[in-house]
């Protein structure tokens, strides 16, 4: 796994999870430009999922293949989850909140996977 690789995509992430509280925080529900930059999030957690992936066909092995396909699994799945929040027309502040939560909690998923590479 590339360490610098897996670094900017959690800074990405957790720059997305302040820019949705500064969302709710102004009382705004997440607007188009912050979908499309959490469409990205998703599109970067999706290359380093199969990055990984390919690493391990490849033949290196986490300590922990169980932990480590949970953490993967988990940080591919929650952003396309939440985002069907701001999908909806009633969205408000409270789903950019926790878009914002979700992109944080993804962030620490990416870097829990580099700790256990």
């Amino acid at each position: 796994m590339l360490t610098p690789l897996t670094l900017t995509v959690a800074l990405y992430l957790f720059a997305l999870a302040v820019w949705g509280v500064a969302l709710a925080i102004a009382g705004r529900p997440p607007d188009r430009p912050y979908v499309i930059a959490v469409l990205i999030g998703e599109a970067e957690v999706v290359l380093h999922a199969v990055g990984a992936t390919i690493a391990i066909i490849a033949g290196h092995r986490p300590d922990s293949m169980g932990e480590f396909f949970g953490y993967l699994l988990t940080s591919v799945v929650l952003l396309p989850f939440v985002l069907r929040l701001a999908q909806d027309g009633r969205a408000t502040r409270w789903d950019s909140a926790t878009i914002g939560a979700v992109a944080l909690a993804v962030g620490v998923a990416v870097i829990r996977l580099l700790g256990l590479w």
